[in-house]
């Protein structure tokens, strides 16, 4: 029961500068798929069911304008769309439900060719909302099960001292 009140007490002896439980940002990141070689640095970000495609320069970070960016994800193939803004767009219907899809990406600038793959997750975003809950859910079932195990041994020691001085006396 100690441990049960002292992980329940523990946040609010917690003063300016050692607040270390908190919060997360309210709303989910954006799924993104990353990928990167001695070239390229790319990564895409999903909104909305499009990919918005960022493409650099891996040594400079510097945008990659005006490069050829062909993609492959499962059976969805094509040739991202440049943008007035220095980004790539890629629209299909498998961006829009969740489930994983594995990329790959032929980018071509200038005389440079690479090929870069990564892995997009795709998670429901109903899934995402209680996954702090879930943490606080976990810690108290660990909770409970150390209490219920302290009062088990408790019990246990009380019955084996009861039954050995039953012996003894009787």
């Amino acid at each position: 029961m100690a441990l049960v009140a002292s992980i329940a007490v523990a946040p609010v002896f917690a003063d300016d500068g050692h607040d270390h439980d908190k919060p997360a940002a309210a709303g989910a990141a954006s799924p993104r798929v990353e990928a990167h070689s001695d070239l390229f640095e790319l990564v895409g970000v999903v909104d909305k069911g499009q990919m918005t495609v960022y493409l650099d320069r891996y040594a400079t970070n510097e945008p990659v304008l005006g490069a050829k960016v062909e993609y492959e994800a499962g059976t969805n193939k094509g040739v991202a769309a440049p943008q007035a803004d220095g980004t790539y767009l890629i629209k299909f219907d498998a961006l829009a439900k969740p489930g994983e899809l594995p990329f790959s990406f032929t980018v071509s600038a200038g005389s440079d060719t690479d090929l870069l793959a990564g892995e997009l997750d795709l998670k429901d975003p109903h899934d995402r909302a209680g996954e702090g809950t879930r943490s606080w859910l976990k810690w108290l079932g660990y909770a409970l099960a150390a209490a219920l195990t302290l009062a088990l041994a408790v019990f246990l020691t009380r019955k084996y001292k009861t039954t050995r001085s039953a012996r003894l006396n009787g």
